[in-house]
């Protein structure tokens, strides 16, 4: 027979509370309606546009239409300008969940991509260098790298310092754009 201490036994479960703020309500509603808010704003936009041409085009007199045009026209032309609004507003946080997502992968990729493990671990090219020779160079190349720069990791580069440098014509390497030497 299984007992249980009588520290468990003696305090109930309790339930776990969730509390639901009208912020998170409301927040979870318009993030279900926003979508269609939109077409609604841009739809009575064009039905008072309707109704303005349709209240004008019953009166013969044109001073009688203005009212129905400027009065329906101008409602017209603030619900259509809400309505995109929200089509804006809601195609930039769809833009914006995807950018952020695209840019935490982005990282992931980066953390993965520098932690090599197939790099070599003890060679020449990542020792430090002295201070005399603090770059690298191929015996035929015309650049210049510092140590550690992935062109010559697996080739056998000989330390170079500041008087080679200028002596052998050698350019700063692109990759690991090492400080340029004054001649």
């Amino acid at each position: 027979m299984t007992t249980i201490p009588s520290a468990q036994a003696a305090t109930p479960a309790e339930p776990t509370k969730v509390e639901i703020t009208p912020s998170v309500g409301f927040g979870w509603i318009m993030q279900g309606i926003r979508p269609y808010l939109g077409y609604v704003f841009v739809g009575l936009g064009l039905l008072a546009l309707f109704l303005g041409w349709w209240g004008a085009s019953g009166t013969p007199i044109v001073a009688k239409q203005v009212p129905y045009l400027a009065s329906d026209g101008l409602l017209a032309v603030v619900l259509i300008a809400i309505g995109n609004r929200i089509f804006l507003i809601d195609d930039l946080r769809r833009d914006s969940g995807r950018l952020d997502r695209l840019e935490d992968m982005v990282t992931e990729l980066h953390a993965v991509l520098l932690s090599r493990t197939d790099a070599v671990a003890d060679s020449p090219t990542t020792k430090a260098a002295s201070s005399a020779k603090p770059y690298l160079a191929l015996a035929t190349g015309t650049s210049y790298h510092l140590p550690g720069c992935a062109m010559v990791a697996s080739k056998s580069a000989q330390q170079v310092g500041k008087a080679d440098v200028t002596s052998r014509n050698l350019k700063p390497c692109r990759m690991c754009t090492p400080p340029a030497v004054k001649k």
